[in-house]
């Protein structure tokens, strides 16, 4: 049996390169000796102790706390290690369902809208919906991608572009009142109760419309919600939301994408 193992028989033993190995030597975590013509040669200890590394950076562990944890190992060292060990993995199990159920909230999402109607005016009640926002004085269309980025960077330990909370935008009124459909107020995200907020949109009545395919027909799809909000009685009472339900993160085809068209509105004044 041999004694001592070359640098390139370790290497491929444990699926590393040499410069891995020369790192680890550098950091005190191995210690080879010097053979015949000042080659490095690893003994069973630093096989074993290269499992031990493996192990331990695996999970995540700095090459600080490993040498420590090497200089004096003992079982109630490692009972410890093995603590720290489990929580770690408790950890990372929460970060994966909760991946796992981000991941499945936005296949419920994509399935839900990509067969939503469109065209068709509807009046819906709305609750308060918490949300955070990004606002400007005027923002065109082409910058909401980079607006909802940086938002997303604001609040990123809850929040995520590629993910199941809704994106928007306000389209801006005084813009509108001049004929100009391009034109946004802020961006924004709702986000669940309970979580940090900017502000609320209004619980109340609220009239919508999905449309299909690219942004610049905002013109046509409002006037239709506009007629649809005055047939049934009602007034605007607040600046029409775009909600982005399925969008360029979701599809290369234009056509594909659905947005929610909405607006808050309150019964129409009569003449007396």
């Amino acid at each position: 049996m041999k004694q001592f193992y070359q640098i390139h028989e370790l290497a491929k033993l444990f699926d590393l390169c040499p410069d891995t190995l020369r790192y680890y030597e550098e950091k005190g975590l191995l210690h080879p000796v010097r053979g015949e013509n000042r080659y490095r040669m690893y003994g069973i200890q630093d096989v074993c102790t290269l499992n031990i590394i493996r192990s331990l950076r695996e999970l995540g562990i700095p090459t600080r706390s490993i040498r420590a944890y090497l200089e004096r190992r003992s079982v109630g060292e490692t009972l410890t290690l093995l603590d720290r060990e489990e929580e770690l993995l408790r950890r990372r199990m929460a970060e994966l369902e909760a991946a796992l159920r981000e991941a499945q909230n936005r296949r419920s999402r994509l399935e839900l809208y990509r067969n939503a109607a469109a065209g068709r005016v509807e009046l819906v009640q709305e609750a308060e919906r918490p949300y955070v926002f990004l606002e400007k004085d005027i923002i065109l269309e082409k910058e909401i991608d980079f607006l909802l980025k940086k938002l997303e960077q604001r609040h990123q330990d809850y929040l995520k572009v590629i993910g199941s909370q809704c994106m928007g935008a306000a389209v801006d009124e005084d813009s509108l009142a001049r004929g100009i459909y391009n034109h946004f107020s802020r961006v924004f995200f709702l986000t669940e109760p309970g979580l940090p907020h900017d502000d609320v949109l209004p619980a109340g009545e609220y009239v919508r419309l999905y449309y299909r395919g690219p942004y610049d027909r905002l013109e046509e799809h409002y006037r239709a919600l506009l007629a649809g909000a005055e047939s049934a009685g009602r007034r605007p009472a607040g600046p029409p939301l775009e909600l982005y339900r399925v969008d360029a993160h979701d599809t290369n085809l234009e056509e594909e994408y659905v947005t929610e068209l909405q607006m808050r509105v309150e019964p129409a004044q009569t003449d007396a």
